[in-house]
């Protein structure tokens, strides 16, 4: 991001609130509105349980153009949300529906004790976990793999 750019963006004046902008994303109305736009990836979700090495298990859900009868996607997105977030924040399912409607295999991931998976791991979570997650990827690389050679899956992005 360039300096010039930071320093003319200007939202409108009922939107500068920092304290506004953080609320707004999350508010019920727009929450719904979300949920229904997010219906069809949804509706094609599988949970899947990561084995993520060390005995370390998160949990995903895999979103896949099959279920819906299309051709399966050539590409796998994966998706983090971010601190205190989950696989179903709002701004997560947003954006993991508008790759699904680009016909990319979505995948959204839960870190530790994010979510309902308090239950999986004996631990608890913090930000220098970074193994798991790149452990999660690779589980969710080898299925794309092992996937992709039976034809049902394309490449992760």
């Amino acid at each position: 991001m360039t300096e010039t750019f930071v320093g003319t963006f200007r939202p409108r004046r009922w939107l500068r609130s920092r304290h506004l902008q953080t609320i707004l994303p999350n508010w019920p109305a727009r929450r719904a509105r979300v949920e229904r736009r997010a219906m069809p990836m949804v509706s094609a979700s599988i949970e899947m349980l990561l084995d993520c090495g060390d005995g370390v298990t998160l949990q995903a859900f895999h979103s896949s153009q099959t279920k819906l009868g299309r051709e399966p996607g050539k590409r796998v997105g994966v998706l983090l949300h971010g601190w205190e977030g989950s696989a179903d924040s709002t701004y997560l399912l947003s954006l993991a529906q508008t790759f699904f409607d680009q016909g990319l295999e979505v995948v959204r991931l839960n870190l530790r004790d994010h979510g309902a998976t308090h239950h999986l791991n004996r631990d608890l979570f913090h930000s220098c976990r970074l193994p798991e997650v790149v452990g999660a990827v690779q589980a969710i690389a080898r299925r794309s793999t092992r996937a992709r050679r039976a034809g049902q899956l394309g490449r992760i992005v």
